[in-house]
């Protein structure tokens, strides 16, 4: 069975003012909250000397055990202002309680403790609170206490509304009726605190490696790089297609820069896939994709691991998801705009396909009268007819002879009937 580093329990006092409130719990409720942080805060439940050791501090009575939302521990005047706001805001906010334990081996070994408080409060909590639904992060009143007296470490965290920050079935914004924090919140918290633990162990290499293999990949389609990928002469329909995409969207769009994820044309679109699955045909390209493919799957192993260490059944991938979703929004990019910049240079040399097939065949035809289209064509697909030379030398004269060879073409097609 996999160890469980983190377990996270909750509750909540409704707000006085809630219609759902049981009357009998109202002065216990209140005693409850007002006393909430003098618990939190208690040293004798903080590692011997902690506060001296995360702050430096000679005199440890200058700082309260208690972080605040940009992760500093309170002064007294701040500690004793936070709880009365406290008191005055449980009128209409619920007050919620967070206890999570960690196991200390697990964070020791990735982080210190101060490290991670800072990053409990200042990236984890706030992530959290828009999960849950809160509309603004900053509109929530969160403060919490590292306590070190029992086997497992564990952070005590509190957390109310400001405002009221909670859109209704109306839109409007509201102070949330409900206090049950939903399951999925507390498991996407758990998974969010490993990765927090873990992140300069484990996530940031993968992260690391992830990132220079996109770059890698990623110079294919830089213009300005010696391996730009699209820059292929020698490929003659890859031209072709290049420049066609491109008249289409100087036809579309005019010249501005283009966003692929703007096109609405199918065409465009259809032609601009064809061009990104040819020019992937390269083995030099193709080596990179694979190996920024592997990393991808480093990560998701890793982060599928982490899900079933924090009993999730649904992994979070949306990491990996938005890199691959990112390098193909970035080929495409890299096409459609080096296609329109290739094409506002290269313009007289776009003819269609039916032109270029009109061409080779009467190319072939004029030095092999005695073959037929139809055989021309066979041929040339079965690749029992070396073709490739007549189809360059047409391609590089058929600007200059376009008129000629249909004339002359139109001239011949009787002998094909």
């Amino acid at each position: 069975m996999t160890k469980q580093n983190v377990v996270i329990r909750s509750d909540y006092k409704l707000a006085l003012k809630n219609n759902d409130r049981n009357i009998s719990h109202l002065d216990s409720d209140k005693k409850c909250v007002g006393r909430l942080l003098s618990y939190y805060s208690d040293d004798k439940k903080s590692m011997m000397n902690m506060l001296d050791y995360f702050t430096g501090k000679i005199n440890k009575h200058e700082k309260i055990n208690l972080v605040l939302e940009d992760g500093h521990y309170a002064s007294k005047e701040e500690y004793n202002r936070r709880q009365r706001y406290i008191n005055k805001q449980f009128e209409n906010s619920n007050v919620w309680r967070l206890v999570i334990s960690l196991e200390k081996e697990f964070v020791e070994k990735n982080i210190s403790w101060r490290e991670l408080e800072k990053k409990l409060a200042k990236e984890v909590l706030p992530k959290f609170f828009k999960k849950m639904g809160f509309e603004d992060s900053k509109k929530i009143c969160y403060q919490f206490s590292l306590h070190m007296n029992t086997k497992h470490p564990h952070f005590h965290i509190a957390f109310l509304e400001r405002t009221a920050n909670t859109r209704g079935y109306d839109n409007s914004l509201q102070y949330r009726r409900h206090g049950t924090i939903p399951k999925n919140c507390i498991k996407f918290l758990m998974n969010e605190m490993t990765l927090c633990i873990e992140r300069e162990s484990h996530f940031r290499p993968l992260s690391i490696n992830l990132s220079k293999d996109l770059d890698e990949l990623k110079k294919y389609f830089d213009v300005n790089n010696k391996d730009f990928i699209l820059y292929d002469k020698e490929n003659i329909l890859l031209e072709e297609k290049i420049l066609q995409l491109g008249k289409k969207l100087f036809e579309s769009r005019g010249s501005n820069i283009i966003k692929y994820n703007s096109i609405k044309d199918e065409d465009i679109k259809q032609l601009t896939t064809e061009i990104k699955n040819e020019i992937f045909s390269k083995k030099e390209l193709n080596i990179s994709k694979n190996g920024f493919n592997k990393s991808i799957e480093r990560m998701n192993i890793y982060l599928i691991e982490l899900a079933k260490r924090n009993k999730i059944k649904k992994s979070d991938l949306s990491y990996t998801l938005n890199k691959e979703k990112y390098l193909n929004n970035y080929i495409f990019n890299a096409i459609v705009n080096y296609s329109l910049s290739h094409y506002k240079k290269e313009s007289s040399k776009v003819v269609d396909s039916k032109s270029i097939l009109e061409a080779i065949i009467l190319k072939v035809y004029s030095k092999n009268s005695k073959m037929t289209k139809k055989e021309i064509i066979k041929n040339s697909f079965n690749n029992n007819y070396q073709l490739s030379n007549e189809v360059i030398e047409a391609i590089k004269n058929i600007n200059r002879e376009m008129e000629q060879a249909a004339e002359e073409f139109y001239k011949i097609k009787a002998l094909y009937k």
